[in-house]
């Protein structure tokens, strides 16, 4: 398919869809070259069987191309793309993003370091398209604390985020379109040896142009990998999402975060050039 063969003629850098799409936190550019790039590929999946009207199976590829500044500057454009074989069934785009991050802005200790980002988004998504989505811009403030010293590889981050959407309009359908969003993302990381574990909860709240919020959304993630070499890793993980709903509008879902059949599972391999 053209799809297909686009997508894999692309000189890339993998960020998956589960965890390890996340900035790692101690990801700092290298001095030694200017630019990098990887491609990975990835299957996922969530926990009913494949006649089930629920199942949601995948095959995604999401490539990158890296660009280091200096030792602590990056620049990234991030490209993904998927074939879904259930429900509304083909291949679909991704929206591009365009980031910049700057590493050790403040460094308060040995331990603790605090870096900050920015993305602007080309819309190329189906669902994008279809509300108008002109683009959108979102910054980031990080904050790293490294526990070598009490555990070799274990690293703790957390990280706020603030989204704008730039939408033609403010409504697509007769329904409301998001304008703000803001996030948290409070991360885990273990890398002993050439094993990588990551867990992360991603808290978000957002706002329409006309000044509706909406309910709060929870995201739990987990992942476990092995590096093979400097070029491929594989990983496998897990992801659910649900939105926090009051009590008088319906029960809790934060149990649904938990629940085996709703989340998306995946493996994913990955290789650097």
């Amino acid at each position: 398919m053209k799809f297909n063969l686009m997508l894999f003629s692309m000189v890339s850098v993998l960020i998956s869809n589960g965890i390890h799409a996340e900035e790692q936190v101690q990801d700092v550019p290298s001095q030694q070259k200017k630019w990098g790039a990887s491609i990975g590929i990835d299957y996922s999946r969530n926990g009913y069987n494949d006649d089930h009207y629920l199942a949601d199976r995948n095959l995604a590829l999401t490539a990158t191309i890296k660009y280091y500044l200096n030792a602590n500057t990056k620049f990234t454009a991030i490209a993904s793309g998927r074939h879904s074989y259930d429900g509304e069934r083909g291949e679909f785009w991704s929206d591009i993003w365009l980031t910049a991050t700057r590493y050790n802005i403040w460094n308060p200790t040995d331990h603790l370091a605090m870096s900050a980002g920015s993305r602007i988004l080309i819309p190329v998504s189906d669902e994008s398209i279809k509300n108008d989505l002109n683009t959108a811009i979102r910054g980031n403030v990080k904050f790293s604390y490294s526990l070598d010293h009490i555990i070799e590889g274990l690293l703790v981050s957390d990280s706020i985020r603030l989204r704008k959407n730039f939408h033609q309009y403010t409504t697509a359908g007769g329904h409301p379109l998001e304008e703000y969003r803001i996030s948290n993302l409070l991360s885990v990381e273990y890398t002993p040896n050439k094993w990588f574990f990551s867990t992360n909860f991603v808290s978000s709240k957002s706002w329409s142009y006309r000044g509706k919020s909406y309910s709060p959304e929870l995201t739990y993630s987990a992942e476990l990998g092995y590096q093979f070499n400097d070029e491929f890793s594989l990983a496998t993980g897990m992801t659910n999402s649900a939105s926090y709903y009051d009590p008088d509008r319906g029960p809790n879902p934060i149990e649904n975060l938990f629940d085996l059949e709703k989340p998306t599972y995946y493996i994913t391999l990955n290789y650097d050039l």
